[in-house]
Parts: structure tokens; C-alpha cells; sequence
């Protein structure tokens, strides 16, 4: 059972994003891009913040966001560069040839 929507009290929506709203910022961004995320989901006619809508579009929405599981040569690179890296942060290794 899914919850219904919590609108905060400035009217701000909560909570899941419908796919009507993901359609809305999809389209918007598409055409005007994306400007100014503040003033963003009032011209795309979203009830979100705009760091809800920026949130939305970089970690799920962006047509060139990768999907699903690693390939065999990506999976195969990992473990190529861990090997020679470790768990180490600091990219100290720009060529792994």
C-alpha cells in the first residue's frame, strides 16, 4: 500500500515522485533545459523544491544515467584497478595501461 502524498506547509509535495511528475520535469528539461533549479519545477508546473527536482533529474532521470549492471569489460576494469589501487581515494593513477 503506497502513502498518500504529505504537501508540506509552504505546498511543497513529499514523499514519491509520480510517473506524471517525472514526465513533467523529463519534457521541461528537454526543452528549456535546466537553468535554475530554484525557479525550475514553477515554470515545469511541479509542487517540488527546486533540489527535489534536481535530485530527481542527476540520480534517476538523465537520459545518459546508466541502468542495471556492470558489463563483463567494465566489471573486469574494477577489478583491474583495485588490484593496482586498493581501496585508495586519491587518484594517483591517471594510466592504467
Amino acid at each position: 500500500m503506497v502513502r498518500a502524498p504529505f504537501y508540506d506547509k509552504d505546498g511543497l509535495k513529499r514523499g514519491e515522485w509520480s510517473p506524471e511528475e517525472d514526465d513533467k520535469l523529463r519534457s521541461y528539461i528537454k526543452r528549456y533545459g535546466h537553468w535554475n533549479w530554484r525557479l525550475l519545477p514553477k515554470f515545469a508546473g511541479l509542487k517540488r523544491c527546486g533540489t527535489s527536482c534536481r535530485l530527481r533529474w542527476m540520480n534517476y532521470l538523465r537520459p545518459e544515467l546508466k541502468h542495471g549492471n556492470f558489463t563483463e569489460e567494465e566489471d573486469a576494469l574494477i577489478m583491474k584497478l583495485h588490484e593496482l589501487c586498493g581501496n585508495r581515494l586519491d587518484p594517483v593513477l591517471t594510466s592504467t595501461n
